[in-house]
């Protein structure tokens, strides 16, 4: 977040706010997932994705933003979709993946914002089973020999998911970030009931791995009932300042989610 934006008053301000959520949103979130058990002879059961649709709802210095999160299609074909808007500007960006038993292959990734500050939009096809990631609308920031199990900028965030309701470790990720490749790495820390709008909710916490010197510290909640749903997420920034991302509504297959209690 630009300091001379954080200093000014009025519309300026507000863009500095969204801003600060959507980076927080697209660099540190992970999007809800959910899963269905598919069992297979002389296996053990696994997860496998199914449709879901997630709204979430962030709020940093009064500035509220309303985020939704919709996967969509079958294992041939899937598509996870974000979008995030205020009254001052709007975000976009979707991801087509296929899938190999536990393993998501991202295709195409596109992201698009409009609103305050400059337009941008973005686009990366990953070829030959994603070993090439070629920038769309800028060939010299491709990648020709892209790591082997690299994924986009939310098609890690449901390989997450789909890796901690399988028991996997170590959660580590690399991911194509324009001609970079960036490595994220998360830790389960244990388990912890959650008071949600929809309910209480018993949760896995996980957290990022970051330097020992780091002070920024992220945690997010996913909901093993709710089919690994990201119920929670919330950053202590080194500056003392926190943000907090929270599940507002969420269907699974076509069906709202709630809990009992």
């Amino acid at each position: 977040m630009e300091s001379e934006l954080q200093a000014g008053g009025g519309i300026l301000s507000h863009y500095a706010a969204f801003k600060a959520i959507l980076t927080f949103f697209f660099a540190l979130a992970v999007s809800a997932a959910s899963f269905a058990e598919e069992s297979a002879p002389s296996a053990p059961p696994s997860q496998v994705l199914v449709p879901f649709s997630a709204t979430y709802q962030a709020e940093f210095s009064g500035f509220g933003v309303t985020a939704e999160r919709r996967l969509s299609g079958n294992q041939n074909s899937w598509r996870l979709d974000f979008s995030a808007h205020s009254m001052f500007a709007k975000i976009e960006e979707y991801s087509r993946f296929t899938q190999q038993g536990l393993r998501l292959i991202p295709q195409h990734y596109d992201y698009q914002k409009s609103g305050l500050g400059k337009d941008r939009h973005t686009a990366l096809n990953f070829e030959d089973n994603a070993s090439r990631v070629i920038n769309v609308y800028d060939k010299s920031r491709s990648i020709n020999n892209a790591p082997e199990n690299v994924q986009d900028k939310i098609s890690y965030q449901l390989q997450l998911a789909v890796d901690i309701a399988n028991g996997k470790s170590p959660l580590k990720y690399l991911v194509a970030d324009g001609k970079k490749i960036r490595e994220y790495e998360f830790e389960i820390s244990g388990k912890e009931k959650l008071n949600t709008s929809m309910g209480v909710i018993e949760t896995i916490k996980v957290q990022r791995v970051r330097a020992e010197d780091a002070e920024r510290v992220t945690n997010i909640w996913f909901a093993p009932e709710w089919n690994y749903a990201l119920v929670k997420l919330m950053q202590q920034e080194d500056n003392g300042k926190s943000y907090q991302i929270t599940l507002t509504k969420l269907s699974i297959d076509g069906k709202e989610v709630r809990t009992e209690n």
